[in-house]
């Protein structure tokens, strides 16, 4: 166990004038992981924090190392029964007391200036400031990725009106951000049963209806990224994220007043049903509905916002129409090709 262990050497009366941050650690059944977690968040070189990890039902050796650190009392340990991601983030919120709040996948890892820039950046306001993550393999060696990618410009200011036309703007996974107390009381608690896993979307997306959005241009964290591509998993990954989408909307419209989405929110969710129903029966999708979404499909993707370059914008285009015009027999095999691109 580190030096983080040790007396904290500032003194509490200047650790008070700062802002409180929390730092949640949502874990299952990543034992092999957690310490790294634990130790990025306490090594901070920001002063004023409080970590809080949330065991939700693990079955390997997560508690005995979690516990190590409870006892030490540098760490709040919440052991709790399995309920998935949301319940985990719901059960650390609740007992969290910080002005700014993030939450830390148990296998990331954050460098020690994160929570330090975040503050900085922060002022009333802004609902979440988030930053940029390299991607790196189980043993933290860099895969060379970045989330987002690197030269992607992450955008701030009130991006309200984007994500409401198009339910999605850049920005990084889970352990790429940290929001406002004042947001989270009015978005938590994550509905449960709907995200248990996937849990970071509903935030992500309904944060900029209560503030402005600040990025900080540094990689501030690393992510692990487990798994190979594989086909089957992709295939997977469509109905996955098409379940997502329908539960993030639900939850967008109960959080955020007045707010009414489109039917199809962008390229991105009319794409999955695209491929969705191109590969497996969906009832009702008839020949011509199929054929009037491939038609939308298309007139959004010339005015989506996030394509890099003219010619993603022209293939989504013609991959709209063709997948629209043609037979489901026919347009099966290119709905299976466009899956490594989602």
């Amino acid at each position: 166990m580190s030096a983080s262990l040790g007396v904290d050497p500032m003194a509490n009366n200047e650790k008070k004038s700062l802002p409180l941050v929390s730092i949640i650690i949502d874990n299952y059944n990543y034992g092999r992981f957690i310490q790294d977690a634990i130790e990025s968040a306490l090594n901070q070189a920001y002063p004023n924090i409080e970590v809080i990890v949330v065991d939700d039902g693990s079955t390997d050796n997560s508690r005995e190392i979690i516990s190590r650190y409870a006892s030490a009392g540098v760490v709040k340990a919440v052991l709790k029964e399995n309920g998935g991601q949301a319940s985990a983030m719901n059960a650390g919120f609740e007992i969290s007391r910080g002005d700014l709040v993030m939450f830390l996948d148990s296998d990331d890892v954050l460098k020690p200036q994160a929570i330090e820039a975040a503050v900085k950046a922060w002022h009333p306001g802004v609902s979440k400031i988030q930053w940029r993550l390299e991607g790196v393999d189980a043993e933290l060696k860099p895969t060379g990725m970045f989330y987002p990618p690197a030269g992607r410009r992450m955008p701030s200011g009130n991006l309200r009106t984007l994500v409401n036309r198009w339910l999605e703007y850049t920005a990084p996974p889970q352990s790429g951000n940290a929001y406002s107390r004042v947001f989270l009381d009015q978005a938590m608690p994550i509905p449960e049963m709907d995200f248990l896993m996937g849990a970071d979307g509903p935030l992500v997306l309904a944060s900029p209806f209560f503030g402005l959005i600040v990025s900080v241009d540094e990689v501030l964290g690393y992510y692990r990224r487990h798994k190979p591509y594989n086909m089957n998993r992709a295939l997977s990954d469509v109905r996955f994220r098409l379940t997502t989408i329908s539960a993030v909307k639900r939850y967008l419209e109960n959080v955020v007043p007045g707010l009414k989405l489109p039917t199809y929110s962008g390229v991105s969710e009319e794409r999955y049903i695209m491929i969705y129903c191109a590969i497996e029966r969906c009832g009702g999708f008839t020949y011509f509905k199929k054929l009037s979404l491939g038609l939308h499909g298309a007139m959004d993707s010339l005015a989506f916002p996030f394509f890099k370059t003219g010619r993603k914008r022209i293939l989504s285009v013609l991959w709209f129409i063709t997948i629209g015009v043609l037979p489901r027999k026919l347009a099966k095999p290119l709905a299976i090709k466009g899956l490594p691109d989602i």
